[in-house]
């Protein structure tokens, strides 16, 4: 589902789906108005992330034309909490088709719009690409994973760790930025995937002492939060007191049941697809 604001004013969005699944909705912008912004919820399935964006673009330019005779002249911002296909960024193997690119081109192809704020992107090299390749001259505002996790712990969380471990080599810079900001140290696992399967094979810890020590495990999305869970059992194993899970984007299409005694607390800047809620968060971090 998506907000409209425009000039400080929510828009009615008054959106209907179709038995076929076909989508339509009304929309009624002020030509006139200075700026209007489209927030995709990150609960929506990414499938119909497009079809909505679409459908707005489309009803902002028909009412434009219809009263001014002319397109829609004010600022148009898109809000993408959780940037579509940001794990699709590339072909993995031959016949698949790369769904990040496909959606960048496309939604170039809807309509003029003038900025983009997207939180903690997957792959920023995969991003920058396609829009070198392409020609793309977006205005993309990425909200560092840093600034997500710095929203997402309320007040009265205790931040007590001891270390930040990164869950591979890739997540190192961005688990830095956090480790540094809390003032303790961070170190990496080494895990190891079968490239034809996408599944963990291996995953290693580092040479640290993890006895009586308060662990945060951060990261941008989590899915099954297999690998999460791995790490956590070994870092229990190598005598962790306690073991916290932040991620950027929570799917988590299993629930989090299967976190418990492993992972103690897990916390996020938002839910995505649907499968759970913030509520189901806190009702985990409780029910210990």
């Amino acid at each position: 589902m998506i907000t409209v604001i425009s000039d400080n004013k929510e828009i009615p969005v008054n959106m209907v789906e179709f038995s076929d699944g076909a989508l339509t909705f009304k929309m009624v912008v002020d030509p006139d108005s200075k700026y209007t912004s489209v927030t995709v919820c990150p609960s929506t399935p990414v499938y119909r992330v497009f079809e909505e964006l679409r459908l707005f673009f489309e009803c902002l330019h028909k009412v434009s034309n219809e009263e001014k005779d002319m397109p829609y002249c004010g600022k148009i911002i898109i809000n993408l909490p959780y940037l579509p296909y940001a794990r699709c960024d590339r072909i993995f193997e031959k016949g698949n088709p790369n769904g990040l690119e496909r959606f960048m081109l496309d939604l170039e192809e809807m309509g003029y719009w003038d900025e983009m704020f997207i939180c903690d992107i997957h792959n920023k090299n995969a991003v920058d690409t396609i829009l070198k390749n392409h020609l793309l001259t977006w205005n993309i505002n990425e909200k560092s994973q840093l600034q997500c996790f710095k929203e997402s712990l309320s007040y009265d969380v205790e931040k007590d760790w001891d270390l930040v471990i990164a869950p591979d080599k890739g997540a190192v810079e961005k688990a830095k930025t956090i480790s540094e900001d809390l003032k303790i140290p961070c170190v990496f696992a080494n895990k190891k995937r079968d490239l034809s399967t996408g599944k963990l094979t291996e995953m290693l810890l580092p040479d640290y002492d993890f006895t009586g020590k308060k662990v945060l495990i951060p990261d941008d999305i989590g899915d099954g939060l297999g690998t999460h869970v791995w790490l956590g059992e070994l870092l229990k194993k190598a005598g962790a007191k306690q073991v916290n899970l932040y991620v950027t984007h929570l799917i988590a299409p299993k629930g989090l049941k299967h976190l418990t005694g492993i992972i103690d607390n897990v916390y996020c800047h938002h839910t995505v697809a649907g499968y759970l809620n913030k509520q189901d968060v806190t009702d985990f971090n409780s029910n210990k």
